[in-house]
């Protein structure tokens, strides 16, 4: 259980959550309403998982959605396909295995680019040959009503504040933070930005890093929906996550990681 001092990051109440992606890590928690309302999806992070992408993008004909990552390209792919191929041979590996890698590197070969723009870019605070800011970025959507997922290891700390400036463009924010026992300031900190144009209204610890000392989870992922006038929300009333059949572990042979609210 998570001290008090803690209860503001407790979800306000939103009855039409769903999940999009898979059931592992990659899948997030989303108002169906906004992914009615919003054709465009802007997304931080793509490594060799882009269900949550895929999964908005067939949800209706008309989406579109541009991917920032530095780390991604046709290379990337084929070494992750090499490298279970020669663990193989010291049964570090398997068929199965190497399958998926292969299936992985079909999937990006196959991209429907009319519809998902890669771009291998570090999103950063300047504009350089391998990085790109978020003025730029946003110079690139004609759209106002934006989804935005963020997943970059560490890096949205250096550009959440940035990333604000543009709130009257971003319906939904999507954030994972990392190292939270280590960056704690700079999350409260961004959390109470944040909850100045938004509410909280999921969040799922990431059980592949553990907790805190003080059982906050060390890796949460965040959804963050804009404050309207019309959409007053009360405080949710159940004070333990993971919520069943919504959230799911990251990593699905570790058992998920709890957190709880003290009242």
């Amino acid at each position: 259980m998570i001290d008090r001092s803690l209860n503001f990051l407790k979800p306000y109440d939103v009855e039409d959550l769903i999940r999009v992606g898979r059931n592992e890590d990659g899948g997030y928690i989303i108002s169906k309403k906004v992914l009615d309302d919003c054709d465009f999806l802007l997304s931080f992070g793509m490594a060799n998982d882009w269900s949550f992408e895929l999964d908005f993008l067939n949800y209706s004909s008309n989406k579109k959605t541009h991917i920032y990552d530095h780390t991604v390209n046709l290379t990337f792919f084929l070494k992750r396909v090499y490298k279970s191929i020669k663990r193989l041979f010291y049964l570090k590996s398997s068929l199965t295995n190497i399958n998926l890698k292969l299936k992985e590197l079909l999937n990006f070969l196959t991209i429907n680019k009319k519809k998902l723009l890669h771009f291998k870019k570090k999103v950063d605070k300047k504009i350089g040959q391998d990085t790109v800011n978020i003025e730029q970025i946003f110079s690139n959507i004609k759209n106002n009503k934006i989804i935005l997922k963020i997943d970059i290891e560490g890096d949205e700390y250096k550009i959440l504040n940035d990333v604000l400036l543009f709130s009257n463009k971003i319906e939904l924010i999507l954030v994972e933070f990392h190292s939270i026992d280590l960056k704690r300031n700079e999350f409260l900190s961004l959390i109470r930005k944040i909850q100045m144009n938004y509410y909280i209204i999921h969040l799922h610890g990431n059980n592949v890093t553990g907790y805190c000392e003080d059982n906050l989870p060390r890796t949460i992922e965040f959804t963050f929906l804009k404050k309207k006038s019309n959409n007053l929300l009360k405080l949710k009333k159940n004070n333990n996550y993971p919520i069943k059949n919504l959230d799911f572990p990251n990593h699905p042979y570790i058992s998920d990681i709890s957190i709880n609210f003290n009242e």
